[in-house]
């Protein structure tokens, strides 16, 4: 057990999953546009966006603009065709995704591919900022994401040591990649998550993994391995012939995509609630993590008694989990705590064990329901070596 004070839960399924449609209508056109900043020549590529309907070349929808960046990349033989499924997905939770159709033949130029990628992401941003683009106002200036399937998974590897404004990228059944891929992912210090399929014999989930081993600088690092996957549960049309049926494995991609996203690049962290506990259904994958960045997720699942809460850092870490009914400001020996302790309390020191992270259910007090408790944890390794996590405010009912 994580947490000192806990009872049984009996938790409710939250009224919306990261692989339900979002809020917004899904749009998408057609790019072709000649990159004017890093030399890649024509870059050829399917926007999709939120929209006033879910039609190709809908008019932009504005209402929650501007949104993150985020770039697709396809597999070897595939194309930005292929991935309209979960590119509009994305989309319809307020994500601006350019799906790449470049480096389509037998004979792919990997580094040129990654070229795209940041051609493309900067494109979406130039023509954000000018009122004659039907983007305009579209795109947030800031950090970007990249994903890839198969040979674009391992194209990330490439992009990251050419882009620094890439910090969160997603492996989905990534391939290996030449030099100086695997070193570039060695000094990659952002957020990776890479997912292998337990029945893919084209990429097998060991050397998935491998990028999740070489990332050992990463700030917040998981490998997830889904069980009866195969290769290409990404796809529009996954196949059925494999233990885990294509809807399914569809579904798996949808969930986790939009839950890393939304706590990378929107910092969420609560989000990671939904790939890491039971929350909406069975988790029919195991994980490994290492979060040097430490996280603190809960309040997917809660109801008036109790709620399921957890802490990721590193293997050995411990944790103090506080909580208070207001915000404030208390030093610690980590920083200062985003809580007012005065009205508030903490666990003894708890042993996050060899793999860096727990989960429990935590007992509410009767006194909170209908208020709003303020949550963080601390995690360290030694005397004075430490983090705080991200503050946590959940409305208990």
């Amino acid at each position: 057990m994580l947490f000192s004070l806990v009872l049984g839960l009996f938790a409710a399924a939250p009224a919306q999953l990261p692989e339900d449609p979002g809020e917004y209508q899904a749009g998408w056109r057609l790019a072709s546009f000649t990159d004017a900043n890093f030399g890649a020549g024509t870059v050829t590529a399917r926007v999709h966006y939120p929209a006033t309907s879910a039609t190709r070349d809908a008019a932009p929808d504005l209402s929650g603009a501007p949104y993150q960046q985020v770039v697709l990349m396809h597999g070897w033989l595939g194309s930005a065709s292929g991935h309209d499924h979960i590119a509009n997905h994305m989309a319809s939770h307020g994500y601006l995704v350019v799906n790449l159709d470049t480096e389509k033949g037998l004979f792919p130029n990997i580094p040129a591919y990654a070229v795209d990628a940041r051609a493309g992401l900067q494109w979406l941003e130039d023509r954000s900022g000018n009122p004659a683009s039907w983007l305009y106002g579209m795109g947030l200036v800031g950090d970007w994401a990249a994903i890839g399937h198969s040979m674009g998974g391992g194209a990330l590897s490439h992009l990251i040591g050419i882009e620094p404004r890439v910090r969160a990228i997603l492996g989905m059944q990534a391939a290996q990649s030449p030099a100086p891929g695997p070193t570039n992912m060695m000094n990659f210090d952002g957020a990776g998550l890479w997912i292998g399929g337990s029945v893919d014999t084209i990429v097998a989930p060991a050397t998935v993994r491998q990028w999740y081993t070489r990332a050992g600088d990463a700030s917040r690092r998981m490998y997830f391995e889904v069980q009866g996957m195969g290769h290409l549960g990404c796809l529009d049309n996954p196949p059925n012939n494999e233990p885990m049926p294509g809807a399914e494995q569809q579904r798996v991609h949808r969930r986790m995509l939009v839950a890393f996203l939304d706590a990378e690049m929107r910092g969420e962290h609560a989000a990671y609630e939904y790939l890491v506990a039971d929350v909406g259904g069975t988790a029919a994958w195991t994980y490994e993590q290492s979060c040097p960045d430490p996280l603190l997720w809960g309040g997917a699942s809660i109801q008036s008694s109790s709620g399921m809460f957890g802490v990721h850092g590193t293997a050995g870490a411990q944790t103090v989990f506080a909580w208070s009914s207001q915000t404030g400001a208390t030093q610690t020996p980590f920083g200062v705590s985003d809580l007012d302790l005065a009205v508030g309390g903490r666990t003894q020191p708890l042993a996050l064990g060899s793999e860096g992270y727990g989960k429990s259910p935590f007992n509410f007090s009767p006194a909170w329901s209908g208020s709003t408790i303020y949550f963080q944890a601390a995690v360290y390794t030694g005397p004075g070596q430490g983090a705080l996590t991200q503050l946590l405010s959940i409305f208990v009912p």
